[in-house]
């Protein structure tokens, strides 16, 4: 009975198996754990310089201008918050159980798609309050024509260029984790990919 080895098993067990490399698994962990606290970073930056911003020129705005920008902020504030609370998934987690990891990376990927989905909301949602904040500005005559031109025509032309770059920044982020949650999805199914 012995000498009937299953030729397939026997080639089962002479295949190579290849370890994977921890040092460039913690590398990628904590590349992205960077990237994502960056992210948080350069998000609480930014509302902290309009916050510095709107404070200094205070004295120089109008009550329409500087309650429009106050309600501006304040839903920025909300918007960081919740993208802040989407990347909590990146924070910390380093001695976590394997099992553990892999949920983790999962939620993370699918918070990064909803990242990506807000920010591509966020374009026609900043454009839209764009044109309210101007149409108050107009409506209620709070600078003289030339100046509203001047200000509405560089402010166009700052979203012009800005908010298709934003677009499209936010799109190929979308796809590529949505392929990367069907790649790490599908290996967890045990298909090869």
């Amino acid at each position: 009975m012995a000498d009937n080895q299953d030729p397939l098993k026997q080639l089962w067990l002479q295949q190579e198996v290849v370890l994977p490399d921890l040092s460039q698994v913690s590398k990628n962990w904590h590349k992205v754990r960077l990237k994502q606290w960056c992210y948080v970073a350069l998000d609480v930056l930014s509302l902290c310089f309009c916050f510095l911003i709107v404070w200094l020129n205070a004295d120089k705005l109008d009550g329409l201008s500087m309650t429009l920008m106050l309600v501006v902020m304040l839903v920025s504030v909300v918007f960081v918050a919740y993208i802040t609370w989407l990347r909590r998934f990146s924070f910390g987690w380093s001695n976590a159980s394997t099992d553990e990891h892999i949920q983790r990376l999962l939620k993370q990927i699918e918070s990064n798609i909803k990242i990506a989905n807000l920010s591509l909301h966020l374009v026609w949602f900043v454009t839209l309050l764009t044109v309210i904040f101007y149409a108050g500005l107009y409506y209620f005559e709070v600078f003289p024509e030339d100046r509203f031109i001047r200000k509405l025509t560089v402010t166009l032309g700052i979203h012009a260029v800005v908010m298709p770059g934003i677009w499209v920044w936010a799109s190929r982020r979308k796809k590529r984790f949505i392929k990367e949650l069907s790649e790490l999805t599908k290996l967890l199914a045990g298909i090869k990919v």
